[in-house]
């Protein structure tokens, strides 16, 4: 072709309407909330005059390093009882919510074990992600009491010059971030979430994360839970995992509410 005809080509083309448009990846749903007040005070009376009480240590099975004072535990948050069936309906009606609304699921979530994390300075939580039953699973934080010296930190941790502001955040840890990957085009693979009284998170069982230490006075406590996820039977077969879906959970025991 002549110099001219490629002029006239490229004329052509820019005369064209190119219609262009960004597209996002999701890579997972989580789903936040803040839960009243007055709820908070309830919860934390309850954990104050029964759980620390009974003091069931749940440490076995977990692997916080919640050692450094006399009051540090992680302690079994039973939802057998009245006041935990009626809590457990609470946190399942939330997670079923993130699983139809956010994930688009035809399922239900079912709390099946909770526990309370009394954090002091020096405690910390180390790198892990949590497991259930189920294939699916869902696993949820709700902050109780934060201590003065991380609610002073900043919204937006900055990591330099040794600031200390992340604190007593949990990080929550899906890939990779370094200056290099954000560099590349690469989204960032992490967030730091600053503690709030009455916050909670939901998000699926496999969402690496921790918490770091924090020094100064007060206690950090949380709430933990893990969800087993049942699928309606049709749902379950759409996905080939027949014996997940929770009339079979029903009928082998599992208290899943029809809520």
């Amino acid at each position: 072709a002549t110099i001219t005809e490629n002029i006239h080509q490229r004329d052509k083309i820019m005369e064209s309407e190119i219609r262009l448009q960004t597209h996002s990846i999701n890579l997972m749903h989580m789903m936040t909330g803040i839960i009243p007040q007055n709820a908070i005070d309830e919860i934390n009376k309850h954990i104050d005059s029964v759980v620390i009480k009974d003091n069931k240590d749940s440490s076995d099975n977990l692997v916080g390093q919640i050692n450094r004072e006399k009051k540090s535990a992680q302690l079994d948050f039973p939802l057998d009882t009245e006041y935990g069936k009626n809590f457990k309906g609470m946190l399942d009606g939330c997670a079923t919510s993130l699983l139809t609304e956010g994930y688009k699921r035809k399922a239900k979530a079912d709390a099946v074990e909770c526990w309370t994390v009394h954090s002091y300075a020096g405690d910390y939580n180390p790198f892990h992600s949590h497991g259930t039953l189920t294939p699916a699973g869902l696993s949820c934080i709700l902050y109780l009491k934060v201590p003065d010296c991380i609610k002073e930190k900043p919204e937006v941790p900055m990591l330099t010059s040794a600031s200390g502001d992340c604190d007593g955040f949990t990080q929550l840890i899906w890939d990779t971030a370094t200056t290099l990957d954000l560099y590349s085009l690469k989204t960032t693979g992490q967030e730091m979430i600053k503690p709030e009284v009455g916050k909670m998170l939901i998000f699926p069982k496999w969402l690496n994360h921790q918490v770091y230490p924090f020094f100064g006075e007060g206690e950090r406590r949380t709430l933990s839970a893990n969800f087993n996820v049942y699928y309606e039977k049709e749902e379950s077969k759409k996905y080939g995992l027949e014996g997940f879906d929770y009339e079979e959970a029903k009928k082998m025991g599992y208290t899943v509410n029809d809520n």
